[in-house]
């Protein structure tokens, strides 16, 4: 699972050949360490549909998400075909 972004203690990854609906593994903390909080965020709307996260690290992970939906969208699809995400993700 390719590592896309990192930024304000978040981790964002997105799985190979994952599910619909196009979506984005959000970590607050080191993934797969205990005590790591984690959520999928629906890269078309920004919204949690799975996990849980505190607010202030959603509400900083869907706008980042806002911000970046395009690249995000066609690096998922890459992602689904088992290619690595070419976009380079940057927070402002």
């Amino acid at each position: 699972m390719p590592r896309i972004g990192s930024f304000d203690g978040l981790v964002v990854k997105i799985y190979f050949n994952d599910h619909p609906p196009p979506h984005i593994h959000v970590y607050a903390g080191r993934p797969r360490h205990p005590g790591v909080q984690a959520a999928r965020l629906s890269i078309d709307t920004g919204e949690v549909i799975a996990g849980k996260l505190p607010q202030a690290k959603i509400a900083t992970a869907k706008s980042w998400c806002e911000e970046h939906r395009e690249a995000l969208l066609a690096d998922w699809q890459r992602a689904r075909l088992g290619l690595h995400p070419t976009g380079r993700y940057h927070s402002s």
